[in-house]
C-alpha cells in the first residue's frame, strides 16, 4: 500500500507555513459544523473557523495519461461540503500541482464552480516537492498492471 507520509508531510507545511504567511492566522485540521446538522473535517480551519481549506497535493494526470476523474471528483465534493459548511467566510481549494490548478480553473469557466469557492497555487519547498514526486512514482508502480506472460 502507498506510503502518504510525504503528502502528510505537505499538507502540515501549507498549513504552518504558507498559509500563516498568507493570512497571518494559524490553521489546522479540524471538522466544522454544516447546515445540515453533521460535520466535516478540512485540511486547514482558520483558528477563528471563518477561513476552510482543502489541501490537494495530486497532479491532474494519472500515470496512465488520462485526466484523473476521480481526483476531480474529491475536489467536487470538497467544495460541496465547503458550501455546507457554518459561518465561513472564506473557502479555499489550495493546490500544490499547476496542472490541477488549471483543470479547475478549466471547471470554473464551464460554470461548475461556485463564485464562493477560491483556487490557490501553492509552492512548496524543493525537497518537499522531489520527495512528492518520488512517492507518486512508488504509488503508481503498484497500482500499475504488469504484462502477463504469454
Amino acid at each position: 500500500m502507498a506510503d502518504t507520509t510525504v503528502q502528510t508531510e505537505v499538507e502540515r507545511w501549507v498549513r504552518s507555513n504558507w498559509l500563516f504567511r498568507e493570512y497571518g492566522c494559524t490553521f489546522r485540521r479540524d471538522e466544522v459544523n454544516l447546515g445540515c446538522g453533521g460535520v466535516h473535517s478540512f485540511g486547514a480551519v482558520s483558528e477563528d473557523g471563518r477561513i476552510v481549506a482543502s489541501i490537494l497535493t495530486s497532479s491532474a494526470i494519472t500515470p496512465g495519461g488520462k485526466r484523473g476523474a476521480g481526483k476531480l471528483l474529491k475536489i467536487r465534493s470538497d467544495m460541496y461540503f465547503m458550501l455546507l459548511a457554518e459561518n465561513v467566510d472564506q473557502r479555499l481549494i489550495l493546490f500544490t500541482e499547476p496542472d490541477m490548478l488549471e483543470l479547475c480553473e478549466e471547471e470554473r469557466a464551464r460554470g461548475k464552480v461556485p463564485d464562493s469557492t477560491r483556487f490557490r497555487w501553492v509552492a512548496i519547498p524543493e525537497e518537499l516537492r522531489e520527495r512528492l514526486e518520488a512517492a507518486r512514482r512508488v504509488a503508481s508502480r503498484e497500482v500499475t498492471p504488469r504484462a502477463r506472460p504469454i
